[in-house]
């Protein structure tokens, strides 16, 4: 008369299945997004991944959204290579910042923007 099937059909199954590895797939490719994008801005890609799968895991398609979009917010405060571009920053307008004086001696020191100081050729010294 009644027949019992035990589980899941076996189009709801795959269904499931679909959505699960669609899911995997998704959270995959965020990571590696959210990696290569922090690491290219001197932030820790690492934690930024451990933070999404964690997301991810305790709070589904929810948790991806929520950790994405923080790391968005986030992520416009550091400027790709981790520096300061061009006409941005502390000395609007100017590559380096205008020519010093050494406080300790006077003479005119040199910018040396790898380092991100002022350099006196008279005390040899960074200031």
């Amino acid at each position: 008369m009644f027949q019992v099937t035990p589980g899941l059909s076996g189009g709801l199954l795959g269904v499931l299945i679909a959505i699960c590895l669609i899911s995997l797939v998704l959270v995959i490719l965020v990571a590696i997004w959210m990696y290569r994008d922090a690491q290219s801005r001197r932030m820790d890609g690492t934690v930024w991944v451990v933070l999404l799968i964690l997301a991810s895991v305790f709070g589904g398609l929810l948790g991806l959204v929520i950790v994405t979009v923080i790391y968005l917010v986030v992520r416009g405060n550091h400027p790709i290579g981790g520096g300061y571009p061009v006409g941005f920053g502390p000395y609007p307008g100017a590559a380096y910042p205008p020519a010093a004086p050494c406080p300790v001696c006077g003479s005119p020191m040199t910018w040396y923007p790898q380092y991100q100081r002022w350099y006196c050729p008279r005390c040899a010294q960074y200031r």
